[in-house]
């Protein structure tokens, strides 16, 4: 698939996340995907696979409803990886706490589907697991 195949992809997972579809994310992703959130659990978590996913989903909306979403800032083409910079929103479900936060992802694709997914708190840190500098990249419009 094309880098801007993969970028599609990237921005259809967050289309379906921010409808909280949860089959219609996972038709974007590979069966064995390993995804990290930052934000499902205190201190993030890690899961795998479809069924994985779907614990995922009924985390996050356990603890935010459907009060979550993602404004898509930016994005960076980087073969089979794409990060992202976007806003998440949110209003915790219990608390009424409003949230806004700029987060990052790194998504890396394989055949038009996500096999790895992990969102941080912090850009910086995505940008040094990836051992790439911000001012190196260039940033496509959502």
């Amino acid at each position: 698939m094309t880098s801007e195949g993969n970028l599609d992809v990237v921005r259809g997972f967050i289309k379906a996340f921010n409808k909280h579809d949860i089959e219609a994310l996972i038709a974007y992703c590979d069966p064995q995907i390993e995804f990290h959130s930052t934000f499902a659990a205190v201190g993030g978590a890690h899961y795998r696979d479809h069924d994985g996913m779907r614990r995922w989903h009924r985390e996050m909306e356990s603890a935010w409803g459907k009060e979550m979403r993602a404004e898509l800032e930016a994005l960076f083409d980087l073969g089979e990886t794409v990060l992202v910079f976007a806003l998440l929103y949110g209003k915790a479900k219990e608390s009424g706490a409003e949230a806004v936060l700029p987060i990052a992802v790194v998504a890396r694709l394989r055949d038009g589907l996500v096999t790895y997914y992990k969102a941080y708190g912090h850009r910086e840190d995505a940008l040094e697991d990836l051992g790439v500098s911000e001012t190196t990249l260039e940033a496509i419009a959502p």
